[in-house]
């Protein structure tokens, strides 16, 4: 899914305030995040009806997006 032309936001809070706008067609989620983190990531793409996954780890998603440190979800914006 690594493709130039996503836009992203990194992070839990960025995701969240994303979501309240309706604007993240996605969420992807490091298997290896904390289970607290995982837990209410889904539960607000429950909340908001958007497609969530569970895969990858934190590592992995720092390198294949370009991101300094290693973050437990990326959302996939609209």
């Amino acid at each position: 899914m690594a493709n130039d032309n996503l836009q992203l936001v990194i992070g839990k809070r960025q995701i969240l305030r994303e979501l309240k706008k309706n604007n993240i067609a996605e969420i992807m989620i490091a298997s290896d995040a904390e289970q607290q983190y995982i837990y209410s990531l889904i539960d607000a793409a429950t909340e908001y009806d958007v497609k969530y996954s569970i895969s990858g780890t934190m590592e992995s998603y720092a390198a294949q997006y370009n991101v300094d440190v290693p973050t437990g979800a990326i959302g996939i914006l609209k």
